[in-house]
């Protein structure tokens, strides 16, 4: 590695997760970064890096190359908007500096310990910074080698999900074909007639079978609730070991799936439905990797472990999950990026800021608040007009809206 420089605000401007930021913010933040420099050849990026930090190049090209030998080449926009290169973590890629290169590395801690420090200087939030250790890091990677070498077994979905979903995908969808479907599981079909008739979805008419159901629901929405049944069947746990855990995600993903479809009835744009499933599926990884401790000794017997296991492959398994699944490019996105509290990647809000926002006001109260970066430097909140939060305006919205949480968890109980 050769020399190193702070990098220009005007650099900075063109990284969109940073747009919630003053000049004054800007310049503060760019004093604890650097402009990096490669050599030609130089390994910048190892497969299956763990490191959470965002690459930005400035200048020069770079050859990225997967664990197949597949290989992509990454050159800079000159002034343009800088986007993230290789950003899922463990890195799917080991990236290589195609010639001599400039590039800036901004560490997830960096901006949430900065957004923080922001707050924390007005005493209102306290700055917590968390480290991996070295053999946390070494476990976390060989999990990712055995997922990617296919030793890592990830949850199926019931049989009727995975024929609705492939019926959807090949567009060869009608009522008819969809209640063919979903005859063949008794459970499915008792649930669906049960849906139609619940305070959700209810009409004048008392709903007597599975074809009136779906006529009542709609195609789409009678898809989704089959796979938020199914999703919510994965949940079960068949080991007394995963028991526990299994019900603590569980009661998280039921939480965060209410809060995306109340903030949903309250945002123009969004499906309640979809807004919903959404919330429900955005930990699924999780799922796998609690599947894969009952067989390592070494992550079941030790949760530092296990907990950072989890928030280091979380995000990536449940995009894999999601993505043999035939879910759409949303829904991925949602599974791969909803951790990441700065992800900006245009000025239009979609499903994956819903469900950060939903993560968000789910962690209000909790623990886990103290990791929280305020409100305002979030594009999410910005994106959906919700700039204005802060804490205390958030606590009132739950408080005013907990009839209608419950009401809506007490639904996805019910499936």
């Amino acid at each position: 590695m050769e020399g190193k420089s702070r990098p220009d605000i005007k650099v900075l401007k063109r990284i969109r997760c940073l747009s919630q930021f003053s000049d004054e913010q800007m310049t503060s933040l760019a004093a604890k970064l650097q402009v990096e420099q490669g050599a030609k050849k130089e390994c910048l990026i190892e497969l299956g890096c763990s490191e959470n930090y965002s690459f930005y190049l400035l200048s020069g090209s770079l050859d990225a190359t997967t664990s197949d030998g597949t290989r992509f080449k990454f050159d800079s926009l000159g002034e343009g908007e800088l986007f993230p290169i290789a950003q899922l973590r463990p890195s799917l890629y080991r990236v290589v500096a195609a010639e001599p290169v400039q590039y800036i590395r901004i560490f997830a801690s960096q901006l949430t310990e900065f957004a923080q420090r922001l707050e924390s200087d007005e005493g209102e939030m306290e700055v917590v910074e968390i480290e991996q250790s070295e053999e946390e890091n070494e476990l976390t990677i060989q999990l990712f080698q055995d997922m990617i070498s296919g030793n890592l077994s990830l949850p199926s979905l019931p049989s009727v999900a995975q024929r609705i979903q492939q019926a959807f995908a090949e567009d060869s969808v009608n009522a008819e074909s969809i209640c063919t479907i979903i005859q063949s599981d008794p459970a499915i079909t008792a649930k669906l007639i049960m849906i139609s008739n619940s305070a959700l979805y209810r009409g004048q008419a008392q709903i007597e079978s599975l074809q009136q159901a779906v006529v009542r629901l709609g195609l789409e929405t009678t898809r989704k609730q089959v796979l938020t049944y199914a999703v919510k069947e994965l949940f079960q746990s068949k080991t007394s070991g995963m028991k526990s855990q299994m019900q603590k995600l569980w009661k998280h993903s039921q939480h965060v799936a209410s809060m995306c479809r109340l903030l949903a009835s309250h945002l123009q744009g969004f499906d309640l439905e979809q807004a919903q499933l959404a919330g429900l599926i955005h930990d699924l990884g999780e799922i796998a990797i609690l599947q894969y401790a009952q067989q390592n000794e070494e992550l079941r017997d030790n949760p530092e472990l296990l907990l950072n296991a989890v928030e280091s492959l979380r995000p990536q398994i449940t995009g894999m999950l999601l993505n043999q699944w035939n879910f759409g490019p949303e829904f991925v996105t949602v599974g791969e990026e909803c951790e990441d509290w700065f992800r900006n990647p245009s000025d239009t809000p979609d499903l994956c800021d819903l469900v950060l926002i939903a993560q968000y006001h789910a962690l209000i109260g909790t623990p886990a608040m103290k990791k929280l970066p305020p409100v305002p430097t979030l594009p999410a909140f910005a994106k959906l007009g919700m700039g204005d939060l802060d804490v205390r305006k958030i606590l009132e919205f739950l408080a005013s809206s907990r009839a209608e949480i419950e009401a809506i968890e007490a639904h996805l109980v019910a499936i």
